[in-house]
């Protein structure tokens, strides 16, 4: 009998033999077992190296070929790329059109459980769309990707990354496959009149995510989906920052609510994320989503911006606030430090995750219309409101971290704001009270590495520590100017000590170091008493080896 974990479309004839032999003789021949084989490959996750088992023997191939294609991605170019002087697809088609085809054309498309499109369509012939047609390198697009979709029947996540919209003929596809259980569209930036599509229902669908969304730019009805999807869990929704920018009221929360307000339908989520929302508040969503299940919230750049020019809009949902508040959330992020905000982690236990995010967006986006919009100050421009708010979200610190350690003692990752530079008592009362954090984002007032040793006896299970600064202060611009190697020599010569030995990352402002064993540096370096002195290799690593490390990667404005 087969393992249950081979693919059904391998023949018997081929179970029966085995790629790997003992070469000494026929009769002393060893044969790996078809589970140990499988078990080995189900931990190979680089496409090429998977790839290049596909290329070693008929029985590897039959074993690897639906690893291989279980999750693809294609990636389309606005502009011509090359590779050696060549544009890439010399001789045939573009990478994306070859890829397409081929899941078109062959007979392994049914083992694709992700697919992805993404990056930039060229579109042809875009005036087609002000006469009331669709250029026709968008449809015949949209029907080979149908044509692919449709031989799809184990897809389980579908993403539509593109900068033009699917068409109806897409989503047709989408309701006939019930494995379907993530969705993630992104909505052209355009305002290009466009066909729009009220998308039909999922009746499997777990996870939605939309982005990109600006009412101006012909975006598809997602209301029938939110209503008619009694299985979502996981709903993000992302919108055009234009809006907020320019403080435009053209968003309304019925647009995607209003379905199940009329049908009485409360979903019962347990992921929620908004990222740039501008609306006003008239207290009707909150009958929408259900507070009993609700476990991760996510909020960047929606309410309590101190934005002047979207004060207004911001302040109904101050005055709007629900008088029932999720008690269960184990995951709270965002980037406003306000009162109510505090105020509600006060009102519930058991949280584990909380994110203060310090990044802010780089510049504010530009629409594409030839409309005239009014000038709005720069993120950088300093104002007595952006300076108030400042001074309000350092006096409430005290406030955030009682409400931790009260009420919050299950915490295991903490990223705090860089704006409050805490004394070296506070930070090792907070351990004391938190002694399940895991990964630890703090300001110090004190920037002497020295500091740390009286605080990490408290944190025992503590493997990310990130020192945060504020940019433009007198210590980032200090840290600016010293070499790289010199804050690496001086944190191998700190963090060799026994306290840190379950530090594996560590960061300083910009800075991330991966830390590795500890080592003597011989008699020839000893002390004057001759102690032998110690070390720790340090390595400066990018941002993204820490990607998966969530005081890193969760301090972003981006999903």
């Amino acid at each position: 009998m087969a393992h249950p974990s081979l693919p059904v479309s391998v023949p018997h004839s081929i179970l029966a033999t085995s790629p790997v032999r003992n070469q000494t003789s026929l009769a002393q021949r060893r044969d790996i077992p078809l589970h140990l084989l499988a078990l080995i490959i189900s931990y190979v996750d680089d496409v090429a190296d998977i790839a290049r088992l596909t290329r070693t023997s008929r029985l590897l191939y039959y074993m690897t070929l639906p690893k291989l294609y279980e999750n693809v991605t294609l990636h389309a170019y606005a502009e011509l790329r090359y590779t050696n002087g060549r544009p890439e697809g010399y001789g045939s088609g573009s990478p994306f059109a070859m890829g397409l085809n081929a899941l078109v054309s062959r007979n392994f498309t049914n083992y694709v459980q992700k697919f992805r499109l993404i990056g930039e369509w060229r579109e042809s012939d875009i005036d087609d769309y002000a006469k009331g047609r669709v250029p026709d390198n968008s449809m015949m697009l949209n029907i080979a990707i149908r044509a692919a979709l449709d031989k799809m029947e184990h897809l389980k996540s579908f993403g539509w990354e593109l900068n033009t919209k699917p068409m109806q003929t897409i989503y047709q596809s989408l309701t006939l496959r019930p494995s379907l259980v993530s969705l993630t569209l992104r909505f052209p930036s355009r305002r290009t009149p466009r066909p729009t599509v009220i998308i039909p229902t999922l009746p499997n669908l777990k996870c939605l995510t939309a982005y990109d969304m600006d009412p101006l730019c012909y975006p598809d009805d997602i209301s029938l989906l939110l209503a008619t999807c009694k299985k979502l869990e996981d709903l993000k929704l992302h919108w055009s920052p234009r809006m907020r920018d320019i403080g435009e009221e053209s968003v309304s929360m019925m647009t995607y609510f209003g379905r199940c307000l009329t049908a009485r339908h409360t979903i019962r989520l347990k992921r929620l994320a908004f990222f740039n929302l501008y609306t006003r508040n008239s207290g009707d969503f909150d009958s929408c989503v259900s507070n009993d299940e609700l476990r991760e919230v996510t909020l960047i750049n929606c309410v309590g911006s101190g934005d002047p020019m979207t004060v207004f809009l911001d302040e109904t949902w101050r005055m709007n606030q629900p008088s029932d508040i999720p008690k269960r959330l184990t995951m709270l992020r965002g980037d406003m430090i306000d009162r109510p905000h505090v105020t509600m982690l006060a009102r519930f236990e058991g949280l584990e995750r909380l994110y203060l995010v310090n990044a802010k967006r780089n510049s504010r986006s530009k629409s594409n219309s030839a409309a005239v919009t009014p000038a709005t100050p720069s993120p950088s421009t300093s104002s007595p409101s952006s300076n108030s708010l400042q001074q309000e979200a350092i006096s409430l610190a005290s406030d955030y971290l009682a409400a931790i350690q009260s009420h919050h003692r299950t915490i295991r990752h903490l990223l705090l704001s860089d704006q409050w530079a805490l004394s070296c008592d506070v930070v090792r009362q907070l351990l004391q009270d938190c002694p399940k954090i895991e990964q630890l984002g703090v300001a110090l007032g004190v920037p002497e590495l020295t500091a740390l040793r009286e605080v990490m006896p408290f944190a025992p299970n503590l493997f990310a520590l990130r020192i945060l600064v504020r940019p433009s202060s007198e210590l980032w611009e200090k840290i600016e100017s010293m070499d790289e190697e010199m804050h690496a020599f001086v944190i191998s010569q700190e963090l060799w000590r026994p306290e840190y030995k379950n530090i594996k990352w560590f960061g300083l402002a910009h800075l991330v170091y991966e830390l590795g064993p500890i080592v003597n540096m011989g008699k020839k370096r000893a002390k004057p008493d001759g102690e032998p002195r110690s070390m720790r290799i340090v390595r400066q690593v990018p941002r993204e080896k820490v990607k998966d490390i969530e005081i890193w990667s969760m301090d972003s404005c981006d999903m």
